[in-house]
């Protein structure tokens, strides 16, 4: 199962890979702003993950159409037939509702880019996502939807197998603190984990 879908069932915590947690520090109030002249409009795009074993996480990023300056997040999951994401899609991996983004100001956080990394200062910008009751999707041309060991779930064939998706059903609502930090054309997104402030993911503009 994809690491966006992992963390979504398993941890309210991170509402979704792509949105976490916030921390300490120096605070702006955004929420007033318009997209033309928010500090958020740096994220506004399409980001995408390293390639994990047949699994790519993709990220859209917009303003809301309300005027409000908060932002409208839609992550997906991408999975392809061969392990290294070359050649064709063969599922792609979402939720039936879009996730809210609203601008909570801004921190310095210490946090490690890479397991065996000092910890380096982050500038990020918080936002409290919510969204709410939700289901996960998989489509796909090939994909099918089978009961396994009394659970539904989609399947799909790979180059070495299958990946596999458990039905979970309806999902609450849920509302979480969130943050993302930008550097150059790298994004990285930060989760609570603990009590701690931790990488949650890294993406690069597509």
């Amino acid at each position: 199962m994809k690491k966006l879908l992992a963390v979504l069932v398993g941890s309210a915590a991170a509402l979704l890979t792509g949105c976490g947690g916030g921390g300490g520090g120096s605070t702006q109030q955004l929420a007033g702003d318009s997209g033309a002249t928010s500090p958020l409009a740096a994220y506004i795009g399409t980001w995408q993950s390293a390639c994990d074993n047949h699994d790519r996480q993709m990220l859209v990023i917009a303003f809301k159409s309300d005027g409000s300056g908060s932002l409208e997040l839609t992550p997906t999951g991408e999975t392809y037939f061969k392990a290294d994401c070359s050649g064709p899609v063969v599922a792609t991996d979402g939720m039936s509702a879009k996730v809210t983004g609203k601008p909570d100001g801004t921190a310095d956080m210490l946090i490690k880019l890479a397991d065996n990394a000092a910890a380096t200062t982050l500038r990020v910008d918080k936002v409290t996502s919510s969204v709410p009751a939700y289901t996960f999707q998989r489509s796909g041309a090939t994909v099918k939807y089978v009961l396994r060991d009394g659970k539904q779930q989609w399947c799909v064939d790979v180059d070495n197998g299958e990946s596999c998706m458990l039905d979970e059903g309806m999902q609450p609502a849920l509302s979480v603190p969130g943050g993302l930090s930008l550097r150059g054309n790298d994004l990285y997104t930060v989760m609570l984990d603990k009590g701690a402030y931790v990488l949650d993911m890294h993406y690069v503009k597509k």
